[in-house]
């Protein structure tokens, strides 16, 4: 994805944005704390900078959404037209092994994931990467002594960190794998749909559809479930890490 987005280069670059809408969040807390300490006689000057602060925090954050957003754009259509030539160019008994549900899913929700999930993610990371960085900053500079949580800390979400990521790619295999049957029945069905009334079919062909559907959305409900334990494991953290700056201070 970084390759057909435009290389690293690109991608740092994408950064900027990003890291600058982190710096002025953060300014615009600072002139907050000093607006509040500030006389009741020069209030005004303290207003318009924050309403400074608060248009160049909104005109970043849209910057780097555009960014994201075009980069993630830039990528699947790169990668849509590589997997569409080699498709076309496949020989025969390509398609004679591979079934059809799993080159649909190809082209359908792994396109999705690589267009819009991926950047979104990717966005979403790299922004709770910086708050979070700056956040420790700024703790620091407050309570030197909180350091000492940070080594514990980062163990525990390195260790949850490996056991989800392990979960949840092969949980993703195996709803991607259950996912190929439930197109290629679709399709089928939908090809031979004058066949299956002619034959009176129905029922043989609705029974196996649920069947294929039932065994996608169980491994659908699984990743969902894996997501909520991340979900608490982190809450439990962001809370630990609250209470010790909160002793802290």
């Amino acid at each position: 994805w970084l390759a057909a987005a435009g290389g690293r280069r690109v991608v740092l670059f994408a950064l900027l944005p990003l890291v600058a809408a982190e710096l002025v969040s953060t300014g615009s807390s600072w002139w907050l704390t000093r607006w509040a300490a500030a006389p009741a006689t020069a209030q005004l000057p303290y207003l318009l900078g924050f309403a400074g602060w608060a248009v160049a925090s909104a005109v970043l954050v849209v910057v780097r959404s555009r960014m994201m957003l075009s980069l993630g754009l830039l990528a699947g259509e790169v990668l849509h037209s590589d997997l569409l030539t080699r498709v076309l160019a496949a020989p025969l008994s390509f398609f004679d092994v591979t079934p059809r549900g799993r080159v649909l899913s190809r082209f359908s929700r792994e396109m999705l994931t690589v267009d819009v999930s991926l950047p979104s993610a990717l966005q979403t990371y790299l922004s709770t990467l910086a708050s979070v960085g700056s956040t420790a900053l700024v703790v620091l500079a407050a309570s030197p002594l909180f350091g000492a949580f940070l080594l514990p800390l980062a163990f525990a979400y390195s260790a949850v960190q490996a056991f989800y990521s392990a979960s949840s790619r092969e949980l993703k295999r195996v709803e991607a794998a259950t996912r190929s049957p439930l197109l290629s029945h679709v399709a089928a069905s939908l090809d031979g749909l004058a066949t299956i009334r002619a034959f009176d079919a129905r029922r043989r062909f609705g029974s196996e559809c649920e069947r294929t559907l039932d065994a996608n959305l169980r491994a659908s409900l699984a990743s969902a479930l894996v997501n909520c334990w991340l979900g608490l494991r982190l809450e439990l953290l962001g809370a630990t890490i609250s209470a010790a700056a909160a002793a802290l201070a």
